[in-house]
């Protein structure tokens, strides 16, 4: 089976780090799931018995009048779950929200709708599978992604492949909210 997804890959320097966050446990954690491949799957598109050559046009023309601006992700923890461990989100996640809401528009111009969403958008980056139990972890990143990835997993054989990737505009930076008359008076310079 081929799954076809759009996420957000994690930079070599950060995979590492995250990897030397988790705890100590016992058991296989990591089987099939190396740091190299972390990355956050923003949303499925197709899940297929046989690849499917030509998904990848479509996205692109989804994509070709640009993307919208990358948002922080403030991520702030390392959670155990039953099937392994993730980082999870703290904070308000309203940015990247809107960053994929932004996606889905362009895409669905194009006829492709992301699947599985129905409990709406749980953004975290899974870093290992199998059984763990240990207690949350402390782990403040507030990561703003680069470039979109169009990937094909193989499911079942823990591989994936980066079909394409998309740059995207650095998030808009906040601004200061001054009123005029709240401006501080204009430096003089002796001459």
């Amino acid at each position: 089976m081929f799954r076809y997804f759009l996420g957000f890959q994690v930079a070599a320097d950060r995979a590492g780090w995250l990897a030397r966050q988790l705890p100590p446990v016992s058991g296989d954690l990591f089987a099939g799931l190396k740091p190299q491949n972390y990355h956050l799957t923003l949303c499925t598109i197709a899940e297929t018995a046989e690849a499917q050559p030509f998904l990848r046009s479509r996205v692109a023309a989804a994509f070709a009048s640009g993307l919208p601006a990358a948002s922080h992700i403030p991520f702030g923890r390392i959670m155990s779950r039953d099937s392994g461990a993730e980082l999870t989100t703290v904070g308000s996640i309203g940015g990247v929200r809107h960053l994929y809401d932004r996606i889905v528009a362009l895409l669905g111009a194009q006829g492709i709708e992301p699947m599985h969403r129905k409990s709406g958008l749980r953004p975290h980056i899974t870093l290992g599978y199998g059984a763990c139990d240990f207690d949350p972890v402390p782990a403040a990143w507030n990561w703003a992604p680069r470039e979109l990835a169009l990937i094909e997993s193989h499911v079942g054989h823990r591989r994936h492949r980066v079909l394409q990737r998309w740059p995207l505009l650095p998030p808009p930076q906040g601004a200061f909210a001054f009123m005029e008359d709240e401006m501080p008076p204009p430096l003089r310079y002796a001459a």
